[in-house]
C-alpha cells in the first residue's frame, strides 16, 4: 500500500475473483472513478492482503476455481469462506457478490453473508457490463470524501 497520505483519503476497493481479466477490468474502472484498488486471484492472498488493506468496498467471486475440473468449494475454499474470515475480522466493507452463478444461488448467497452480519450490498452477473461496474462503484463513493 502506498504510504502516500493522499491516498488514504480514497475509497478503497478489494477485488476477488481468481480470473486476472476480470481483476484487471474492474481494477482500471475503479480508479478511473477514484477508488485506490488491491486485487488477489490467489485464494492464498486475501488475509494478508485485507489486513494490510483495510477496505471500504469488496467485490467477491463466489466460485474461485483453482483450475477447469476443480472449483475452490470443493477443496474448502469459496466465496462463504471469505465471508467467515471477513465475519472474524469485524468488517464493515460493502459487499458486492460477483458470479457467474444463478441468481439464486447468489440471493441465498447474499443472505447467508448478511445473517452473518456483513454488508452484502447485492450481486453483479457474469458476464458484466464495465458501465454497470462503474455506475455502481459511483454510487459507492460519496461527492468529495472518503468512505472512514
Amino acid at each position: 500500500m502506498s504510504e502516500n497520505p493522499a491516498d488514504k483519503r480514497l475509497p478503497r476497493l478489494f477485488v476477488i475473483d481468481d480470473n486476472p481479466d476480470i481483476t484487471e477490468i474492474i481494477e482500471t474502472v475503479a480508479q478511473e472513478v477514484g477508488f485506490e484498488v488491491r486485487c488477489v486471484n490467489d485464494h492464498k492472498l486475501i488475509r494478508s492482503t485485507y489486513l494490510g488493506f483495510e477496505p471500504h468496498v469488496i467485490f467477491l467471486d463466489l466460485d474461485l476455481g483453482l483450475d477447469d475440473d476443480m472449483d475452490m468449494s470443493e477443496r474448502g475454499y469459496d466465496g462463504l469462506t471469505v465471508f467467515k474470515f471477513l465475519h472474524e475480522q469485524g468488517s464493515d466493507a460493502r459487499i458486492v457478490l460477483i458470479s457467474g452463478m444463478d441468481q439464486e444461488k447468489r440471493r441465498v448467497t447474499r443472505n447467508i453473508g448478511r445473517e452473518m452480519g456483513l454488508s452484502v450490498i447485492g450481486s453483479i452477473p457474469k458476464p458484466f457490463s464495465i458501465g454497470k461496474i462503474e455506475q455502481l462503484l459511483m454510487q459507492m463513493k460519496p461527492a468529495g470524501s472518503s468512505l472512514d
